[in-house]
């Protein structure tokens, strides 16, 4: 059943000056001696006032073509006029003409698809938002969002903790890009999905990437299980992330061997972009931009085979004098 409160009747007289000119009576009403009105008179007319405003902040809207009767439509053209932009939820309460506004954007995420974040949520290194702050990530409504919540809702019921249900969350979902938002949920706690991907990544090895670390494509609040088969070895498990940024930024998000990207992935070749030890552990080597380099897996699985030895020496060398 639709909430009534989502539609605001306009009366004939609400035009722009009308408006204007009751508020402004309204509030010289407020501003009069005390007399006397007893509290609950007083009360009624600030109720009459937030009336007021409240139709003069939608005549606002209507006038920037922000134009709709449902409080989530004219909720959906404003985040669509401010993509990737940080709003207050003050905005939202305007835009939406109603009091329940978070339970719209709701719905816009996870029955329209739509990828917004919020600060009721923890967020990483990639954006960060205040309590009652709102992000939409992207345009387009993404079609698989539905059954991403339906799968957070049932990991988020099961009894194992924190980093497991992340875990099995990222295995339901790998190569496909996944919310900060989600993982909160699935994970039970803002607190906590941000601490067990870190641990995922750098103690148990998955290859998670967010648009800083090898996939440029995904978008601020992002993040994707590359594959579920490719672990890290136990001492590439801990290249701090700002040398990773480092080297993928200065390597181009490409293979230094074949300069295969991201972009020319395809289900018939599911290769991921990785770091590579110009000079092993078991020889001193560091993690270390300049000891690392993004290889292919493809690329990484040749040189463990013995090739391109040669073309990697004179790379190190390159890297080692421009470093």
């Amino acid at each position: 059943m639709s909430d009534p409160t989502d539609s605001l009747p306009r009366r004939r007289d609400d035009g722009w000056e009308v408006l204007l000119r009751r508020i402004d009576s309204q509030l010289r009403e407020l501003g009069a001696p005390p007399g006397d009105e007893d509290l609950r008179e007083k009360v009624l007319r600030l109720v009459r006032l937030h009336r007021s405003l409240r139709k003069l902040g939608l005549r606002i809207l209507d006038q920037h073509g922000v134009s709709a009767r449902a409080a989530i439509e004219r909720l959906r053209l404003y985040f669509l006029r401010y993509p990737q932009t940080v709003i207050d939820g003050a905005e939202l309460a305007v835009v939406a003409g109603i009091s329940e506004y978070a339970r719209r954007v709701r719905q816009l995420r996870v029955e329209h698809g739509y990828l917004i974040l919020t600060g009721a949520r923890l967020h990483g290194e990639e954006i960060s938002l205040r309590p009652n702050q709102y992000f939409l990530i992207d345009t387009q409504p993404d079609p698989d969002a539905a059954r991403r919540w339906h799968v957070a809702n049932r990991i988020r019921r099961l009894q194992v903790g924190a980093r497991e249900r992340v875990l099995r969350y990222l295995l339901e979902n790998v190569g496909k890009p996944v919310t900060t938002e989600e993982l909160a949920y699935a994970a039970r706690g803002a607190k906590e999905y941000a601490r067990r991907v870190r641990e995922l990544r750098t103690e148990e090895g998955f290859p998670i990437a967010t648009c800083l670390t090898g996939r440029p494509d995904l978008k601020p609040g992002q993040y994707v299980l590359l594959s579920a088969d490719r672990v890290a070895q136990e001492h590439d498990r801990h290249i701090p992330e700002s040398e990773q940024r480092k080297v993928y930024a200065r390597d181009g998000n490409a293979c230094r061997i074949c300069g295969w990207r991201i972009q020319q992935w395809r289900e018939q070749d599911p290769r991921i972009l990785e770091l590579y030890h110009l000079t092993p552990h078991a020889r001193g080597g560091e993690n270390a931009a300049e000891n690392l380099v993004v290889l292919c897996s493809r690329c990484h699985d040749e040189v463990h085979q013995g090739k391109h030895g040669a073309f990697l020496e004179r790379l190190g060398r390159a890297i080692g004098e421009s470093s």
